[in-house]
């Protein structure tokens, strides 16, 4: 009888033995990222970002969020959150940009999540506007200062003096232009 060459008995133990190994892990696959995945950690953000003082950040944020997923409900949100960022009532330019912005989502969201709250907000930026053009209109007042207000008082102690010496003149050229009996 014929004994098995040791190369075939080490490759029959190999390939027995292989199969109780397990099998090499595959890296797992990432989930494909969605508008609905992603939007709650950019919400976040955009909200600390805003309330920080980098607003402009939140803005651009949003603004590439929106590149991104076109057409998703996310993405159609946008235009509420950024009129909301842009709101801001010592500018008007701002607020112009900001009506703007919530004029499209309105136009472009009829069944938008915000609706009510974007047609509030309009009425309400509608009246800064107004509130803005009737300051505007308003001429400057020159500011009273202190400097001023004294001069003033000073000048009117003057002329009370002075009208009180014409006063008494008038009353000596009267007497001194009577006859003397």
């Amino acid at each position: 009888m014929r004994r098995p060459a040791p190369v075939a008995l080490a490759l029959v133990a190999l390939l027995a033995g292989s199969g109780c190994l397990p099998l090499r892990q595959q890296p797992a696959e990432q989930p494909a990222l969605t508008a609905a995945s992603e939007w709650p950690a950019l919400y976040a953000r955009v909200m600390a970002d805003s309330n920080g003082s980098s607003a402009a950040g939140a803005d651009r944020a949003l603004s590439e969020f929106a590149l991104r997923y076109p057409g998703s409900p996310e993405a159609a949100e946008v235009p509420y959150w950024r009129a909301l960022l842009k709101l801001d009532p010592s500018s008007a330019a701002a607020v112009r940009e900001s009506m703007t912005m919530l004029d499209s989502y309105l136009a472009s969201a009829p069944a938008g999540t915000h609706r009510v709250e974007a047609a509030v907000i309009r009425r309400l930026g509608l009246a800064i506007e107004q509130r803005n053009a009737a300051i505007a209109a308003i001429p400057p007042t020159p500011a009273v200062r202190p400097e001023d207000k004294a001069r003033d008082e000073e000048l009117q102690k003057l002329r009370d003096e002075l009208t009180a010496a014409n006063a008494e003149l008038a009353r000596i050229r009267r007497r001194v232009a009577r006859p003397r009996p």
